[in-house]
């Protein structure tokens, strides 16, 4: 028998899983990776692939204004961590490794082939370690802007009240502690501003906090001195997070690290693209 599709019936699960993958032949922006169901980007036909680790509170779409050049000569990957973006808004516990074992299994899934470049934004420095620890002979540089690449144990009860606050309060709730000081609106063009503003308010409480509470108990400092490919480490000079000379003495940590600033916020990917591009093209000389 013949179904709507005019296909035999024992052709069903093929059409289905067509239709599922793929509109127009491109694949729908979500994917089960881990057992979470991930949202993510993939641009550019050609080039060794970058991946882009987003900032905790930010989304695949905090690198909205680097993509677009860096597409015209290699592949971008980006996607929205577990509990952020468009992804799905976990309740449990996890760790640094279980976000790790996400990448892991969305590389694998699409099929993505080494050489890869990562470029991480703050606390996703953390992952670029892990991911780097574990498979050296495939990532072939590493970017840390304004990284964080571990926490000293005497802060860790501040991150813990910040999750408790956001759990208790909403987004709304820790803006006074978070994005009021990370990002001053006089960063950036104010609808550049505004709408990320719009997304970290959107940002699902007890997701926020749960990822609050795995920074707490992480420290991948150590994974600094093992790094063995080409390492760029940029620091933003507004910005009131990270001081230059901290984010510097993390460059030094790492051997041959290449350290540079440039006039950016915490968020450099948002408040500069255009500088942190031209940074990110000059390091990689494509």
């Amino acid at each position: 028998m013949c179904n709507t599709y005019g296909v035999h019936a024992s052709g069903e699960a093929w059409i289905f899983t067509h239709l599922i993958l793929n509109v127009g032949e491109q694949r729908l922006p979500w994917i089960e990776a881990n057992d979470v169901s991930i949202h993510y980007r993939l641009d550019g036909t050609s080039g060794e692939t970058v991946i882009l680790l987003h900032e905790i509170g930010g989304s695949l779409d905090s690198w909205d204004g680097i993509v677009p050049g860096l597409a015209k000569r290699m592949r971008v990957f980006r996607y929205d961590q577990r509990g952020f973006g468009l992804s799905e808004k976990v309740r449990a516990p996890y760790s640094i490794e279980t976000l790790v074992d996400d990448l892991q299994a969305l590389i694998a899934a699409l099929d993505l082939k080494p050489p890869f470049h990562v470029v991480s934004l703050a606390a996703s420095s953390m992952q670029a370690l892990e991911f780097q620890a574990r498979n050296r002979a495939s990532v072939a540089s590493l970017v840390f802007c304004n990284p964080a690449p571990g926490v000293d144990p005497a802060r860790a009860g501040a991150l813990e009240n910040v999750a408790a606050l956001a759990e208790k309060e909403g987004i709304r709730g820790v803006l006074p502690l978070m994005l009021d000081k990370s990002y001053p609106p006089t960063l950036s063009d104010r609808e550049t501003y505004d709408n990320y503003r719009g997304r970290y308010v959107a940002n699902d409480p007890v997701g926020f906090g749960l990822a609050f509470r795995m920074m707490a108990r992480t420290n991948m400092s150590p994974l600094l001195a093992a790094i063995t490919c080409p390492t760029l480490v940029i620091a933003g000079r507004q910005d009131s997070i990270r001081a230059v000379p901290v984010t510097e003495g993390i460059a030094k940590q790492i051997p041959g690290a290449r350290f540079e600033t440039i006039d950016a916020g915490h968020f450099m990917p948002t408040t500069s693209p255009g500088a942190l591009l031209a940074l990110l093209k000059d390091f990689w000389k494509v």
